[in-house]
């Protein structure tokens, strides 16, 4: 499916040193990135959270339409999957199954949330993609965010995405490779850090995402890297300052800095495991000029792009 997206923008020329991405999305008969949107605030609605999420994709589109073209680079737009009548288990299985799919095309699929259950879809379509083709490949899930999102609930949420991820690899004898980056203790209930420690999950908090930490961060996160096949990465972004990030479900009062998040995601890009990629928690309806859809717009544009 093609997005109904308008992609346009400011046109300096067609020369490829004048390209900017609008110019080149959907021009290859075959992309190396595409593009999946998530419209889904259901999740964040039962996780008691601001609703508004739902309108991320396009927002995200937006921003990074505009955003110049350094190198070759091939990108699709597969348009969105839509949480409606609130059946969000529907929306995360149709999720599921546009990941699985683009990979089966060869494409490196990149998630526009849409609030953080977007996770458990990313995660099921990788999960279900190995299963089919790569049984005996195991998936490691390097999540940034405030919160560790492993929440026991009767309805998933926007809380409980890598709880069900656990329980899926449990179901199918997998092992449950987790790294959250930029735990706040704060704003995770000690039922969570208990959780976590169960699962045996690995954390960073917030307050040791610094730069002056970088070797032994990258050293920690590289250390986990070395233990798996695949990785899906997902970016919440309330893990940032409300400054940056005023735009989400739950903003910071801490946050990591993007001067120790982007050479944390160049490491991780550099291992070559990257599978699936997604950015979660933008909220067009509380955002301030732009700035967390302009984030998102920038991450993504660090990941297809080389520095």
């Amino acid at each position: 499916m093609t997005s109904t997206f308008d992609w346009n923008g400011r046109n300096d020329g067609t020369a490829v040193n004048h390209q900017r991405i609008f110019q080149i999305m959907n021009q290859s008969e075959s992309a190396k990135f595409a593009l999946i949107g998530f419209g889904s605030d259901e999740g964040v609605q039962r996780n008691k959270g601001r609703i508004g999420a739902a309108d991320a994709p396009n927002a995200i589109r937006k921003q990074l339409a505009n955003l110049p073209v350094h190198q070759p680079m091939s990108i699709a737009d597969h348009g969105d999957v839509i949480c409606e009548n609130s059946l969000l288990e529907q929306a995360q299985s149709q999720l599921a199954e546009r990941v699985a799919q683009s990979l089966r095309q060869g494409e490196q699929p990149i998630v526009l949330g849409g609030g953080h259950e977007v996770a458990f879809g990313s995660f099921s379509g990788l999960f279900q993609y190995l299963q089919a083709h790569e049984p005996e490949k195991n998936i490691g899930i390097i999540n940034f965010d405030a919160h560790f999102d492993l929440r026991e609930a009767e309805q998933a949420s926007s809380g409980t995405p890598f709880l069900q991820a656990a329980q899926l690899s449990e179901q199918n004898a997998k092992p449950f490779h987790y790294l959250c980056i930029g735990v706040a203790k704060h704003a995770n209930t000690k039922i969570l850090f208990e959780t976590a420690d169960r699962l045996n999950c690995e954390y960073i908090y917030d307050r040791d995402v610094h730069i002056l930490h970088i070797e032994s961060l990258l050293e920690k996160i590289n250390h986990f890297i070395e233990k798996v096949d695949y990785l899906y990465i997902t970016i919440d972004l309330d893990v940032f300052s409300a400054s940056i990030a005023p735009g989400v479900s739950a903003p910071a009062v801490k946050g990591i800095d993007l001067t120790v998040f982007d050479p944390i995601l160049q490491s991780i890009k550099s291992s070559g495991k990257i599978k699936v990629f997604d950015v979660a928690e933008c909220n067009p309806k509380f955002d301030v000029d732009n700035r967390t859809a302009k984030l998102a717009a920038y991450i993504i544009f660090n990941y297809i792009f080389d520095l």
